[in-house]
């Protein structure tokens, strides 16, 4: 129908045709250009800093935990992790089918639940999800004529960087080889040292006139002590006389107060009995007395409680029965929610609704019981009884338990009183027995009566002896009284004298005090500390908005403090003020030396050996790697115009690649094109189809271009090398339908119902041709990982060139015919006839020698399937062969280098290699600031980009060659590859064994047995063991006992040692209008700290007799050196090393692979531990896998596909003979041009079952027919193979030629796609002329002789 509609109505064929045209060239316009294909990768990297920290303290505080949390995230299929010196880095793989902006999401939420554990020397995570966009699209170097280093520096970090970064499609620039500026303030102890004698004679001054006052004073009292000397004496004989006659007076009063303290003594005694006893005996009198009224009430309160108990009885009557049914329903309740829970459980419906009835019901049975009148009466009146039941029994209980007690407690109470009986003797009472005792308080009372009378008289005989000593004493203080005068004068004199001179004794030594204390506090060494120091920094360095504040209806932003702008104002930064005119204001420059320090010893960058800046552009995701680098070449050209000192040198551009491949593929589509067209012309010997189907060819690919825009197909190297494949197969059905609609025409058929019934009658049969080679890329989808990403735009690319060029067969070619085969031409075919009366003969003695032929061919496909195996298995080629190539300077293995002797060494590089012939630019680097150190870019080589002179006759392998020849002298490790970009870093290099368990030492030593194997084994070349990244280690372990002796702790030993060193930290920023400084604060001893000076350090400490002392920090520790692991790799959330090689030019990765894991199988391996092939090897063997399953799921598609069309399952399966023949031809392309079995060539045999299958299905079909015709199953073979020969021949020629310049390699960057093209070329010229010969051969073997005409009817 499609067909009778394109003949009668051309001009609408005409239309969409323009149509196509159109959307085809604003489609091209608007595709963008890259080298690969759109990857998604599923990767996501934590970064995370902890500065300061060793790797295994990154990797316990940090990065295990990370691993722990991940783990648990959506889609995890693998966590990897290195832990650096201060930061970590996590990886995280997922599946293909997770999105990672999810993922991203959820990472941050688990990372935010563990971050609160850790420290403040934690940083916040970094997340970054893996793109191939992270890599940079073009890397140049910046050199400006008259400026130095640092100039450059700072007008690429201004004026370029800023400019580049604002272009459209460009996402960064990163510079390295960059001068980094820092202030370093260095405390002068000499500075410090001035200050301080300064502030030290300041308060020594004012300290000088109190302490000649205090000495004047004690000089004066030493002299009024030795006057009051003299005096002293004579007044003391005096008082000497006085007071023997006083002591003579008191003689009898002292006698008489003998008598009368004895006498109050006893009286004491006997009222502290009274107080004792009398207490006693009343409790006594009150017990008996309350225990006679508790025998009373006691049985009253028994017969009230049996009154009680007989009516909680009565009342039980009435409430037990409501109890019991109460009772039984909430058994019965929770014997159903226990059958309920089991049903819902099992999933019972049926009986959870029953049971849930009965459970309701029971509940409201037991709602309506307890809701009766008659209920709630009769548990109100039992309550009642129960309780007054409770309180009558209580008070019973109580007076029985006082009856039964109280003859024991008021015995109690007699012991206690017949205690004192020993007192009461004394007093002349004789108690004895209880019966005794109520006479005691009698006799007690007249005893004290009797005592008091006594203290009484002897009171009033003191009395009369006080009145006649005052009298004696009056006398004495009158004959004495001038004396006694003069007594008290010279006393109090000499007091006074005393406590004055002890004043100022103690004012002396407070004086003192104070001053060492001043001293001490105004000691500016102590003052001008690192901390302090630095906290004055900061809290002067002050910038901060406070709020806002309103004035009417104007709103300001309060800011409080000014930032330092300069070192100048660093410099002239005020400290403290201390108050002394002798001293003034001190400012930072007084105590400190401020200087400016860059990392010139640190980076790297030079460009012909002048200073330079490398910088590595990225760009946005979803711009055209070609459009960004054009823009950036435009605005490199525009910037050399406006300074012409500037000289921006391009050192590596993916735009060049991009456009080598895209010239490269157009070139071949050309010539596969032509060639193709020269075989229509050949074999049809007619001008007029053979331009009908060439308009085809471009027309088709017009079409899929439309199709792979609307996709969002990029053009890429292999959507290119799809549109390149489909050149060659999408004449095919052009070439069937123009050659069934030529005979058509010769036969006498009028021209347009020759193109209506042409196209009509094998429009089914290219239908099922382009759907069984569409169909072998079906199996694409069930594939993963990088093979899916990285093919499937191959896939979509051939299938819509198939698709667009059966729609173009089907409609435009029928429309063109009808216009261009008006007049029927004759075609002689000479050579051709004797060509198929050969090939009749030749098939005729196939035939009869079958077995023979099979044999062979099945020798031919093992024999060629397993020298190309024995070849070994690569992934695919990458590097592309540019004017643009790298060299790489590092040590030589197991050797270090300085970096000063490193750049000495890349400075004689440069200078060698120079003068050889071809080189344009050199440019070189290392170190820096570029973002790769975040991924873990070292500075322990130099990288050079070289660059060849446009018109160059050398190639780069040839420079590559002539380096290595001019460098092979000296002492480093020079390396060399052609290609300035090698794209095998995405897909692995070289073989790599990872070595997992948990203990380092057991890993080293595992790590030094397998690389001792790798490097024995042959084809391997720089073999790393994993341990050359140990840096050196001063580790010093602490005696725990010996410093308890001292006090110290480990604590306190790790504080003493970082006190001593610098710290890495910035103190804070000085923010100029040009750029920003980071300030960083060392003292004189940190900016030269030698390993001697940790092994001498000392610290202070007091002994028991108080004198500090310096003990040494050895006398508590051992210091020893060691080394640890720089990067601690884990995999899994488990350690490992890797062992990883390079793998030479004469060998294979995965044969040496093979060998490596035989020997390592032979180690003694511990439990817990394990080895495993990582690597290219892994990336090989991953995708081969893939591409197997391809393959299998393609052949079955294609099995099926024939199913259906011939109704049949044996006629398939001959069919199918044809792939096995195809790959020995791939198989013997590969072999002669010594190419390795790649994914890229396995994807070739996967077309060619696809491909190869037509021609079979062309033979089968005209078998089949000619035997319903009646012919014999002979004959009609034979017929069958004479007839098919020419459209199989040129079918088959077409896409063979099409691919031939593919195949040789034409082109620059032909490289990747050339084992394909070899694969389908071998496969389809083996095949092609093998299923002339094999599939005939393998029909008769398979059929038997029978009368199809009859089975037809």
């Amino acid at each position: 129908m499609i067909s009778k509609f394109s003949v009668k109505k051309p001009y609408t064929v005409l239309v969409g045709v323009l149509l196509v045209i159109v959307l085809g060239v604003v489609s091209l316009m608007r595709m963008t250009a890259d080298l690969l294909p759109s990857m998604d990768l599923q990767y996501a990297l934590i970064i995370t800093t902890d500065m300061g920290a060793s790797p295994e303290k990154v990797e316990m505080e940090v990065t295990a935990p990370i691993e722990a949390a991940m783990a648990t995230t959506t889609g995890i299929k693998n966590v990897g992790s290195m832990s650096y010196n201060s930061y970590s880095v996590v990886t995280c793989e997922y599946d293909d089918s997770v999105n990672m902006d999810s993922v991203v999401i959820e990472i941050q939420q688990s990372l935010d639940q563990i971050s609160g554990y850790w420290g403040d020397n934690v940083g916040t995570p970094m997340i970054m999800k893996i793109n191939p966009d992270m890599l940079p699209v073009m890397t140049a170097s910046v050199d400006v004529e008259g400026m130095s280093a640092l100039e450059i520096t700072e007008y690429v970090d201004t004026e370029l960087i800023p400019a580049f970064e604002s272009l459209e499609g460009v996402a960064s620039a990163s510079a390295s080889g960059m001068l980094e500026e820092t202030v370093m303030v260095t405390l002068d102890p000499i500075k410090i040292q001035a200050i301080n004698d300064l502030v030290q004679a300041e308060v020594k001054g004012e300290f000088k006139k109190p302490q000649a006052e205090i000495n004047d004073a004690i000089s004066e009292i030493e002299k009024g002590k030795d006057a009051m000397g003299e005096g002293s004496d004579a007044l003391s004989d005096a008082f000497n006389e006085i007071m023997d006659g006083k002591e003579q007076l008191l003689e009898a009063e002292t006698e008489l107060k003998k008598q009368y303290t004895s006498l109050v003594e006893g009286r004491d005694q006997l009222e502290q009995l009274v107080n004792v006893v009398v207490p006693i005996l009343e409790l006594r009198d009150q017990s008996i007395q309350e225990l006679e009224e508790a025998k009373k009430s006691e049985n009253s309160k028994k017969e009230a409680a049996e009154k009680a108990e007989k009516e909680l009885g009565a009342q039980a009557v009435n409430w037990i029965p409501f109890q019991q049914q109460e009772e039984k329903l909430n058994n019965e309740i929770e014997e159903l929610q226990k059958q309920l829970e089991e049903a819902t459980a099992n999933e019972e419906t049926d009986k959870i609704a029953e049971l849930q009835k009965n459970l309701d019901d029971k509940k409201k049975e037991l709602e309506i019981l307890t809701a009766t009148e008659e209920y709630q009466k009769a548990k109100a009146e039992y309550e009642g009884a129960q309780a007054k039941y409770t309180a009558a029994k209580a008070d019973y209980e109580t007076a029985k338990a006082f009856v039964e007690n109280g003859p024991t407690v008021q015995k109690a109470l007699d012991d206690q009183i017949l205690a004192y009986a020993k007192d009461f003797k004394e007093l002349g009472l004789d108690i004895k027995t209880a019966d005794d005792i109520p006479k005691i308080a009698p006799a007690l009372e007249n005893a004290l009566k009797q005592m008091n009378d006594g203290v009484g008289q002897m009171e009033e005989a003191l009395a009369m002896i006080e009145e006649q000593k005052n009298a004696l004493q009056s006398g004495i203080d009158t004959l004495n009284t001038e004396a006694a005068k003069a007594a008290i004068e010279m006393g109090s004199a000499a007091a006074e004298m005393a406590v004055a001179s002890s004043s100022l004794e103690q004012a002396k030594t407070a004086l003192e005090d104070a001053k060492e204390q001043a001293l001490e506090s105004a000691d500016m060494e102590g003052i001008l500390t690192i901390e302090t120091l630095s906290g004055l920094i900061v809290a002067q360095n002050f910038d901060m908005p406070a709020g806002y504040a309103y004035n009417d209806d104007t709103q300001y932003l309060v800011r409080v403090g000014e930032s330092v702008k300069s070192v100048d104002e660093l410099k002239d930064l005020v400290l403290m003020d201390m108050g002394m005119d002798s001293v003034g204001m001190i400012r930072l420059g007084d105590v400190a030396d401020i200087e400016i320090l860059d990392n010139s010893d640190e980076t790297y960058a030079v460009v012909n050996g002048n200073p330079s800046v490398s910088l590595s552009f990225e760009k946005q995701t979803g711009y055209s790697t070609g459009e960004v680098t054009d823009r950036l070449l435009d605005k490199f050209e525009s910037m050399e115009e406006q300074n012409p000192d500037l000289t921006i040198s391009v050192l590596m551009d993916q735009g060049v690649y991009i456009d080598l491949i895209v010239d490269s593929v157009v070139q071949n589509m050309l010539i596969g094109a032509i060639l193709a067209i020269l075989v229509l012309i050949v074999f049809l010997k007619d001008y007029r189809p053979t331009i009908v189907v060439a308009i085809s060819i471009p027309f088709s690919v017009i079409f899929a271009i439309v199709l792979m825009y609307f996709t969002d197909i990029s053009l890429n190297m292999i959507s290119l090398s799809g549109l390149m494949i489909g050149v060659g197969m999408l004449v095919d059905n052009s070439i069937v339908v123009i050659e069934n609609i030529y005979r058509l025409r010769n036969e006498g058929l009028s021209i347009r119902k020759a193109c209506v019934e042409g196209a009509n009658q094998v429009a089914g049969a290219i239908m099922a041709s382009t759907l069984t080679t569409v169909c072998v890329y079906i199996p694409i989808i069930f594939t993963e990982g990088m093979t899916r990403q990285l093919f499937v735009d191959l896939a979509l690319t051939i299938a819509f060139t198939l698709f667009a060029s059966l729609a173009v067969a089907l409609t435009v070619v029928p429309a063109m015919s009808s216009y261009t085969l008006k007049k029927p031409k004759e075609i002689k075919t000479s050579g051709y006839d004797k060509m198929r009366e050969w090939y009749g003969r030749s098939l005729e003695g196939c035939l009869n020698h079958k077995w023979l032929v099979l044999i062979v061919s099945v020798a031919l496909l093992l024999g060629s399937a397993a020298l190309s195996l024995s070849k070994g298995l690569t992934f695919m080629d990458m590097e592309m062969e540019t004017n643009q190539m790298t060299v790489t300077v590092a040590p030589k293995e197991g050797e270090l280098l300085t970096f000063e002797e490193l750049t000495g060494f890349s400075d004689e590089v440069i200078e060698r290699i120079s003068e050889i012939e071809g080189i344009g630019t050199i440019g070189a680097s290392a170190g820096g600031s570029s973002t790769s150190s975040l991924l873990g870019g070292t500075s322990d080589s130099v990288t050079m980009y070289v660059l060849l002179e446009e018109g160059a006759d050398v190639t780069t392998s040839q420079v590559s060659e002539e380096i290595l020849k001019r460098t092979e002298d000296l002492d480093c490790e020079i390396s060399s590859s052609a290609a300035s970009m090698d794209m095998t870093a995405m897909f692995g290099s070289g073989l790599s064994v990872h070595i997992k368990g948990s203990d380092l030492d057991i890993l080293q030593q595992l790590a030094a047995e397998t690389a001792k194997i790798v490097e024995e084994t042959e084809g391997t070349v720089d073999v790393k063991d994993g341990l050359d990244e140990a840096t050196p280690q001063w580790t010093i372990t602490v005696d725990k006992e010996k410093a308890a002796e001292y006090g110290m702790t480990v604590a306190q030993v790790f504080q003493l040692v970082m006190n001593d060193m610098a710290s890495s930290t910035s103190t804070t920023t000085i923010s100029t209008d040009i750029k920003d400084y980071a300030v960083y604060l060392q003292t004189e001893e940190q900016s030269d700290l030698q390993l001697d000076d940790i092994k001498t350090l000392t610290f202070t400490h007091v002994d028991k007799e108080g004198e500090e002392k310096e003990i040494p920090l050895t006398d508590i520790c051992t210091m020893k050196e060691t080394s640890t692991l720089s990067t601690i790799y884990r995999d899994s959330q488990q350690r490992y090393l890797t062992v990883s090689c390079g793998i030479d030019e004469e060998h294979n990765v995965t044969l040496v692979s093979n060998e490596v894991q035989e020997k390592i199988a032979e180690l003694d391996i511990p439990e817990g531990y394990e080895i495993e092939m990582a690597g290219e090897d892994e990336t090989i063997n991953e995708a081969m896998s893939q591409m197997l399953l391809m393959m299998l799921l393609a052949i079955i598609f294609i099995y099926l596909v024939m199913v259906a069309q011939f109704q049949s399952l044996l006629l398939p399966f001959i069919i199918m003979f044809t792939i096995p023949l195809a790959f020995t031809g791939g198989f013997m392309g590969l072999l002669i041009f010594n190419k390795e079995v790649s994914v890229i060539a396995m994807l070739g045999f996967i077309m060619l079952a696809g491909v190869i299958v037509n021609n079979g299905i062309v033979l089968i079909e005209y078998i089949t027919q000619a035997r319903q015709e009646g012919k014999l199953k002979r004959e009609a073979i034979v017929e069958a193979g004479i007839i098919r020969l020419r459209p199989i021949l040129m079918t088959a020629l077409t896409t063979i030629l099409a691919m031939v310049p593919a195949s040789l390699g034409f082109g620059e960057g032909a490289e990747m796609m050339q084992p394909m093209s070899i694969t389908m070329v071998g496969g389809l010229v083996y095949g092609t002329v093998l299923t002339l010969i094999v599939i005939p051969c393998v029909y008769d073997l398979f059929t038997r002789e029978k009368n199809m005409v009859e089975e037809e009817l």
